[in-house]
Formats: C-alpha cells, structure tokens, sequence
C-alpha cells in the first residue's frame, strides 16, 4: 500500500478493520497534535498502534495502515495534510471516538490557523464550556515573567531574558504613572487599542498569574505594555503590529494541561521540535505532573535557544529574502525563520541557516521552494505553504543560491 488517500475517502472505515495502525507524524505541533488524535481513538476502539514522530524515514508497512501526518517524507497508505488536527479530530470522530477538542485546537493553532478553522472542535469545545476568551497573553502558565521570556509567539525586548520580563511585570506591579501612560501611550496606536481588547465584557481573569498580579485589568495593562513595547522595539517592523495579534486575548483552558489555547500550541510546537518523548506523552493525554513539567522545561530551553539564536545571528538582504546565519540546532531553525519573518525581516521571506540545516517562512510558496532548492543540492526538504525546512551535506551558500532561484 503506498499511494496516499485523501480524508474525504473512508479512511475511517480502513482504519477500523486494521490489525495495526502506524501514524507518522511531522515534528511540528499541528503534526503532533493531530498524530495524538487519531492515536487517542485507536486507544479507544482497541486498534493497536504505534506513534512516531518522524521527517525523514519511510517505515516498513507490512500488514498495518500507516498514516502519514503533515509535511513528512514518509509514504503513507494515507495522509492527513496541513492543517492535520481539524482533520484528525473528524476522523476520530468517524472512527466512534470521543476526540478533544482543546488538543485539536490548540494543533490548529500550532499550524498558524485561527482556531475558526476547526470549527467543529470550536463548537465542542465552547458547547462543553471548556473555552473562554479573556484579555492577556496567550501563555501556558501563571509564571508571566517565565512564559513572557520563553514565548515564540512573539518577540521583544524581553523575548529570551527572564530579567527583563521580570522586569516588566514589576513595572505593572509598580504602578501607575509610568505604566499607565506607556500602555495608553501615543506610539500603541491601533495596536496599543486592540490590546486593550474590545472583550471587556469577558468573565473575570487571571491570564497574568498568581506571580505577578491578577485579574482583568493587569491583563489588559500587561497585554498592552508587552504590545507596545513589541512593536516599538530597535528593529521592529511594521509587520510586528499585525502579528502580535496571534499571541493576545487568549483563549483559557481551565482543564486543560496549559493554560491557554495559544500555550498550549506554543509547548507543542517546541516539544514536537526538539523532545518527541515528551511531545508524544503530551500528545496520548499523559497528565501526570511529570509528563507536563517535562514538556515545560523542553518548551522554556526551546524559547531560549531561539530568541538568542534570533538575536545573535548574522543578517544579510537580499531581494526578497532576509538571510540569518546562525549557529543554533537545526530543529529551532523553523521558529527563528518564523519570528524573524514576523518580527524583523524587513523582506517578505526569512531565510535561517546553520551547517548542514536551513528553514524559511514567507507568505506563500514557501515549502516548495524549500524543496526545490534541496532537490537541487541533493538534500531532503519539506515544508507547507508559508514554512519549509531542509538538511542538506552543501554549504549554506549554495543552497541559498538554489532557494533564492526557486523562490
């Protein structure tokens, strides 16, 4: 069996007569997210399976159903492409499971989607009143100065420096005039209002945290303050003032292992990247406290290692590509490439690249010239629509070259 199914096609009811069920997934969190779906449903319809997380290598089928989850070059008898979770949570439904709701959106999330497009989930979850939309930061805990510093749903002056999140939250602490005219001041403009949030009807909150002040008001201060600082940082681009949005007024998950949806989506990316032993207990439902506090310390390292590599990287412009050369692990490069688009690049592509190792993100096009320019360096690419990544035995430079020419 190799030729790929799409979805529509009864993959449901080929997955409920086989004897072995084998998801491989991609190691991103939307990947990883939906691989936990439709291993969760296995589970429960007593299928056995087996789950890895795996970019590179084709696995042996032999009698089982293998199915191949986001952008992998594993041959799979099917494939749940990008964004895998809304799928993968139709799926188990098919399949007579009972999916969750808060794991597929927290996927949806992971892949850059808003959450409308797993609407179906959405609905669960809000019919189930597992969801509410508060103001604040999307962080999956109550440590704000900790969650600020490891974020990669943004970056600012405090993005990688636990003392100068700290900082900033004692800021708010402190008070009043200072903070006050900052978070209302002049240069926050449209964004400094949206931060404010037009949901000032939203049910009592605590998205700052025990630590460091709490409810509704500190988190519209502190969103704002965190907001205007973002966007008016040495180097910010106009672009910033858009994608911030992505980590404001979160979406709360109060049984949940995180804390809010857009968390919750962060913790997995960063441990689908760089810890898929933690990343896959996450993914099966482990709650212990062990399994969550493994994948938090993973997510924390991960945050540290990408803004600093963001920060310390070699820059250079090209037309149309901002190039970062860096010295960072090839499995951060797909969030340095994002943040530096998003925040920095004064070009619409951003190209990171280490030894051997390189990932871009842009607009469009992205993932297939990512594999284009491998091919052409005899390396392994893949990607989606706005992100790729690549390995490859070239140097940087050439493979630079061949991306620029299949961009």
């Amino acid at each position: 069996m190799s030729s790929a199914r799409q979805i529509e096609e009864p993959l449901a009811e080929t997955l409920s007569g086989a004897p072995f069920v084998r998801v491989a997934a991609a190691s991103d969190g939307d990947s990883l997210a939906a691989a936990g779906l439709l291993a969760r449903a296995c589970a429960e319809t007593d299928t056995p399976f087996q789950l890895r997380l795996d970019d590179e290598a084709g696995v042996d089928t032999e009698d089982a159903v293998t199915v191949a989850v986001g952008p992998t070059a594993v041959d799979g008898d099917a494939s749940l492409d990008h964004p895998a979770s809304p799928a993968a949570f139709a799926l188990a439904r098919h399949l007579g499971a009972d999916p969750d709701p808060i794991l597929a959106l927290a996927g949806t999330i992971a892949a850059g989607e808003t959450v409308r497009t797993a609407d179906t989930a959405l609905d669960a979850a809000q019919e189930s009143g597992l969801i509410d939309r508060e103001p604040g930061l999307a962080l999956p805990t109550d440590d704000v100065p900790t969650g600020l510093a490891a974020s990669t749903l943004l970056h600012g002056p405090f993005s990688g420096d636990e003392d100068a999140a700290a900082a900033l939250v004692a800021e708010l602490d402190a008070g009043d005039d200072a903070t006050g005219s900052h978070a209302a001041g002049d240069d926050a403009g449209a964004v400094g209002s949206h931060a404010a949030g037009d949901d000032a009807g939203a049910v009592g909150s605590h998205a700052a945290g025990d630590d460091a002040g709490s409810g509704e008001e500190f988190d519209r201060r502190f969103a704002s303050l965190v907001t205007v600082d973002t966007v008016t940082a040495e180097g910010a681009t106009e672009r910033a003032a858009t994608e911030i949005e992505r980590a404001l007024r979160p979406y709360v998950t109060p049984d949940a292992p995180f804390r809010t949806l857009g968390g919750y989506a962060d913790v997995l990316d960063a441990v689908a990247r760089t810890a898929p032993a933690a990343g896959v207990s996450l993914a099966l439902g482990e709650r212990s406290g062990d399994a969550t506090d493994a994948a938090l310390a993973a997510w924390r390292k991960y945050g540290a290692a990408v803004h600093g590599q963001l920060r310390s990287a070699e820059t250079r412009r090209h037309h149309g590509v901002w190039v970062l050369e860096t010295e960072a692990d090839a499995d951060v490069l797909p969030a340095v490439a994002r943040l530096a688009r998003a925040f920095r690049s004064p070009e619409p592509v951003a190209l990171a690249l280490t030894e051997g190792a390189a990932a871009a993100a842009g607009e469009s096009g992205v993932g297939d010239a990512v594999t284009a320019a491998a091919n052409a360096v005899d390396g392994t690419g893949h990607g989606t629509d706005d992100t790729g990544w690549a390995r490859f035995d070239t140097d940087t430079e050439q493979f630079t070259d061949a991306f620029r020419e299949a961009l």
